[in-house]
């Protein structure tokens, strides 16, 4: 076992940071991804009243954050690249707009409410953060080259449609400081990313690290600190993680395997066996690459990524 949990899996993320004592260590994330907001309040709900839970065995939860101007925060995880998450956080914005409605109208039950009921919105931010790079027409919208933030606007002239809703993506998949490389991080923020994507293979806190935030989230990370519960949680979660990416390898390699032979007697009927082989090795290649990266970037130890994929520890070393 590490010292520091793998938090790049989204329910590990939440069992390790969406836990009650950590709402200085959710503020400063927070002030750090949207510089000029300040945390008044931090609410850690179940999933299940968002109806976000991924599974009923775990206890998750989500944070919903207030700023001293009352904006709303809510931050994910993800770990892996996936179809349509623009849309997907578009759904999860869903529901801090559905929590503000209900407010009002229990107000408005209780008496408490004195104007007539609207559909005012106050701020709503949804904080994301991916270990990949996400599609951009041009790297000028990035800040700090790892940073994107969407509003709802016009877009031929800019014009703001509302301020309610803002999305937010830190970008770990940009991160050029490579592991070992932290003396070369030029900002808070880089530092976050580094801590975020490396944490699971350090054995302490970068010294040259000096925020207030990186005490609060190494410390929340680590094993020793945490209950027998939750590192149970956490190593279940990942357990179950590495499985469904070791069952995807397999399946992966076997259609290449099958796509090769198929490919393999194609291009001998056609007189172009040479380069189909060619194309399939590449192909078959680049997958062995890929898992090996998911499965590094987990922390898994090389001679295991080595045997789940066939390549050498220089490869693997070199991603």
């Amino acid at each position: 076992m590490t010292r520091y949990a793998n938090i790049l899996n989204d329910d590990a993320f939440k069992v390790v940071i969406f836990t009650p004592g950590n709402e200085e260590l959710m503020a400063r994330m927070i002030e750090v991804l949207i510089p000029g907001k300040k945390i008044k309040t931090l609410e850690f709900r179940p999933t299940e009243q968002h109806g976000l839970a991924l599974s009923d065995k775990i206890s998750n939860f989500d944070a919903v954050c207030t700023s001293d101007t009352d904006e709303m925060f809510i931050v994910e995880m993800q770990g892996l690249p996936e179809t349509s998450y623009a849309d997907r956080m578009l759904c999860y914005a869903s529901f801090p707009i559905r929590l503000q409605l209900e407010q009002k109208l229990n107000e408005i039950r209780d008496g408490r409410h004195k104007v007539p009921m609207d559909y005012s919105l106050m701020p709503i931010y949804v904080v994301s953060i991916v270990n990949f790079k996400l599609p951009h027409e041009s790297p000028e919208v990035l800040d700090e080259g790892l940073v994107s933030r969407y509003g709802i606007c016009s877009p031929k002239t800019g014009e703001v449609m509302t301020e309610s809703l803002n999305f937010v993506f830190l970008e770990l998949g940009r991160l050029e400081v490579r592991l070992g490389e932290e003396g070369k991080c030029r900002s808070v923020m880089e530092q976050l990313a580094y801590s975020l994507k490396y944490m699971n293979r350090l054995m302490e806190c970068p010294k040259e690290f000096e925020d207030r935030l990186f005490p609060l989230l190494f410390g929340a990370s680590e094993y020793a600190n945490m209950r027998v519960d939750k590192q149970m949680q956490v190593t279940k979660i990942m357990r179950t993680e590495l499985d469904i990416l070791a069952a995807k390898n397999y399946a992966r390699l076997e259609g290449l395997a099958e796509g090769r032979a198929e490919g393999l007697s194609e291009g001998l009927a056609e007189g172009r066996a040479e380069g189909r082989a060619e194309g399939l090795s590449e192909g078959r290649a680049e997958a062995s690459r890929t898992v090996a990266g998911n499965l590094r970037s987990m922390g898994v130890d090389i001679s295991i990524i080595h045997q789940a994929t066939g390549l050498s520890e220089e490869e693997i070393l070199a991603l």
